[in-house]
């Protein structure tokens, strides 16, 4: 194949606890296909760990859990030959963990760094256009508010912002989930 076929790639996004995972998970049980969910999240805290039991709770038993915080190209490439639907949940939790854990030091941002990691982003959509499985990513939308106060924080910003870009480019549909409402706006 290729490249990655739009109509085998939907990007959901939204702001925080939007409805976002909740609607695409929606989305992929009504794949009669396998279900891979592969989950980017790290657990750093209570809340985060309560939030991570809430997802679990979620997803029927018969979806195979993948959890990998760094490695997605890896992954994906390891599901070559299988059929049926990836979800990602989340893409934004990805880039943090890439900005803190692939030596990328968000402390010390620079253009350089942002490439390489938007390298790694264009790196997992081009092994998603080289195997069978449809797909569902999940992302979010954090340029809405206020400036970071933070270079740390703005660096995240810019570069999540160019990460969505990018996957919404290759996606076939993307939607918007706004307060539990899902807009399609491609």
């Amino acid at each position: 194949m290729n490249g990655l076929e739009q109509d085998k790639l939907i990007f959901v996004t939204g702001g925080c606890r939007s409805g976002k995972s909740e609607f695409a998970e929606q989305l992929a049980l009504a794949s009669p296909d396998p279900v891979y969910y592969l989950a980017t999240g790290v657990v750093t805290d209570e809340e985060m760990q309560e939030r991570v039991r809430q997802h679990r709770e979620r997803r029927p038993p018969h979806w195979q859990t993948l959890e990998e915080p760094l490695h997605l190209p890896q992954v994906a490439a390891q599901l070559k030959g299988r059929r049926g639907l990836l979800l990602v949940d989340n893409l934004s939790g990805w880039l943090t963990n890439l900005m803190y854990h692939e030596n990328l030091h968000p402390w010390q941002w620079d253009r350089d760094k942002e490439q390489e990691a938007l390298s790694h982003v264009q790196s997992f959509l081009q092994v998603l256009g080289e195997i069978d499985l449809h797909c569902i990513i999940v992302g979010d939308e954090v340029g809405w508010g206020l400036v970071p106060p933070t270079p740390e924080g703005r660096a995240f910003r810019d570069l999540n912002g160019k990460a969505n870009q990018l996957v919404a480019a290759r996606a076939g549909a993307v939607y918007l989930v706004v307060s539990g409402i899902p807009v399609k706006i491609k």
